[in-house]
């Protein structure tokens, strides 16, 4: 029963073992199919069963079985038995040999091959379990006094260390020799002879255990043939590497900045009805309101000055209300801002052709100062922040509209021969209280009739409208613009000065940035193009693609250049 137990223990201590030997369970199962599959592996040689000679030259029969997981690795056991007390099975005479030695011993282990499995150096590590009955046996080296004299009946547990070499005698068998030692606990019983007495008491404590091997190993596949030398491969001189041409030159550009017109200049994009004063321009009759950028309107009813939001006439509606409501917003917002200001709200008034010229004029005027009223009833505004134009009958309207329609190929109601007569008519009646009668003659009053509704309609407005603003000037934006000049004139030195004391102005960094590359300090320009790309800047982001693109396209040229010297060295 006592054997049963250490049996068992010894079998928990090979199941702790071999995990440490190298991978989990999976992988074994991994690394046995690749013994079959993968040529060129010392898998191949399988696995390996080997004895040792010393422990047969100490009449103990023993073997050992090992097995590859990968190209440097193995786990195995080893195990030993002998069940007769002296050398030779048969030689049972206690009286004349008194000598009592066998052992029962399991090793379980591991081994690492530097260079390949089963080849050359390895270190080995194991555990030992071995029950023993020694006694009246002189070990070599003095080893064990305590058996000379007396018999010890127990058990070792231990762990040890051991190195060894291994060569190749053939395709599958090889010779090995190992050696170390294994450190651990005794727990033996003391007896005064080697068959008989009792017991004196007990060994416990730490033992050593030496492990010398001499072992003859057979491999269950056959060693790797030597790989036959290849012969020399034939000089080859490349082809020539493909040709990447030089770069154009970076051209460093740098656009000025514009200036900051305050709330005005941010809602000048959207809103073209807004213009800076410098752009101010006085009205002349020959100018065509309906097709200038960002004109606001607002329709009267036939012959009426009184401004409504809404009407209807003649079939068709208006609707003033949006165009009212955004004059007004515009010029609140303005008007709040610290930053710039109302300078001028141009107001240019028409009518139609139809009527007297002088009851046009002043219905014109009277149109003019009635969205003036509309506006001022709303907002405090002075009468010298308006300017009132009577532009009087909107023939120059007029005519440009009847081109349109010429272009457009005529209307239903409308030829293109139609149209041609009312232009030929506008073109060579000078007075035209007699051209407006002319117009109503022709052809027997149908054209006349057509215009009315239609092209006239769209002449009944106050006509154009523009809000003129001024900004406080903008010294940041002066002083980017300074410096920008400096760097085009070739002072990039004092660009960069002036640049760098601009740094909290965000709308310096293409210009800082260019600086910078041009003086070769590329990673801090980078840096702050990457920075103002982040942030939105769209003028900084194309730079930057621009830059990264040069950049590979010059990489690319200089690696073209190393690459054909050294063509020419192999040449």
């Amino acid at each position: 029963m006592r054997l049963l137990k250490h049996l068992a223990i010894t079998l928990a201590l090979l199941i702790l073992v071999l995990p440490v030997g190298a991978v989990p369970a999976r992988e074994v199962q991994k690394s046995l199919r690749d013994t079959v599959s993968v040529a060129d592996s010392s898998y191949n040689y399988g696995i390996a069963v080997r004895t040792n000679l010393l422990w047969w030259g100490a009449a103990e029969p023993n073997l050992s079985v090992d097995i590859p997981m990968s190209d440097h690795v193995t786990v195995g056991v080893s195990g030993g038995i002998k069940t007769w007390p002296r050398f030779l099975p048969w030689d049972t005479d206690i009286k004349e040999n008194t000598t009592q030695w066998r052992n029962f011993a399991i090793v379980p282990g591991m081994r690492y091959w530097f260079d390949e499995t089963y080849d050359g150096f390895f270190l080995g590590a194991d555990l030992l379990w071995t029950h023993f009955n020694v006694g009246n046996v002189k070990f070599p080296f003095g080893l064990y006094p305590e058996v000379r004299e007396e018999r010890l009946q127990g058990n070792f547990w231990g762990a040890g260390l051991a190195a060894g070499y291994s060569w190749w005698l053939g395709n599958r068998w090889r010779l090995e020799l190992e050696g170390g030692a294994a450190v651990g606990y005794v727990d033996a019983t003391r007896y005064p002879c080697a068959h008989c007495g009792k017991a004196l008491g007990d060994r416990k404590g730490l033992g050593v255990v030496p492990k010398l091997g001499v072992n003859i190993a057979y491999n269950t596949r056959p060693r790797r043939p030597e790989p036959e030398p290849l012969p020399a491969p034939p000089v080859v001189i490349p082809a020539p590497p493909q040709a990447v041409p030089e770069p154009a030159p970076f051209i460093f550009s740098i656009p000025n900045v514009a200036d900051y017109m305050g709330k005005a200049g941010d809602l000048l994009p959207n809103h073209p009805v807004l213009q800076p004063s410098s752009q101010y321009r006085a009205y002349t009759p020959d100018r065509i309101l309906r097709k200038e950028e960002g004109a606001l309107y607002v329709f009267f009813e036939l012959d009426k000055s009184l401004l409504k939001r809404s009407f209807a006439e003649g079939g068709y509606s208006r609707d003033n209300g949006p165009v009212l409501d955004e004059i007004l917003d515009l010029t609140r917002q303005i008007m709040a801002d610290t930053t710039s200001r109302v300078s001028c709200i141009q107001i240019i008034g028409l009518a139609s052709v139809e009527g007297s010229v002088k009851h046009n004029q002043k219905l014109s005027r009277d149109r003019a100062v009635a969205l003036q009223n509309y506006i001022q009833e709303r907002l405090p505004l002075k009468d010298d922040i308006f300017e009132l134009i009577a532009g009087g009958e909107a023939w120059t309207e007029l005519r440009d509209q009847v081109c349109d329609m010429i272009a457009e190929g005529g209307s239903d109601a409308l030829s293109v021969a139609d149209l041609e007569q009312i232009i030929k008519v506008i073109d060579t009646v000078e007075d035209v209280n007699q051209r407006e009668n002319k117009l109503k003659s022709l052809a027997g009053g149908r054209i006349w009739k057509v215009l009315l509704p239609t092209v006239l309609h769209d002449q009944r407005n106050s006509g154009y409208v523009r809000i003129y603003f001024d900004y406080v000037p903008d010294e940041g934006a002066r002083a980017i613009n300074d410096a920008i000049s400096d760097f085009e004139t070739g002072n990039v030195q004092s660009a960069l000065e002036k640049l760098e004391q601009l740094r909290s102005d965000n709308r310096s960094d293409q210009a800082y940035a260019t600086a910078l590359l041009s003086v070769g300090r590329e990673t801090e320009a980078v840096e702050v193009l990457e920075t103002a790309v982040a942030r939105g800047d769209e003028g900084c982001k194309a730079l930057l693609a621009d830059w990264k693109k040069y950049s590979a396209e010059r990489a690319a040229h200089e690696q073209y250049l190393r690459a054909i010297e050294e063509y020419n060295n192999l040449k």
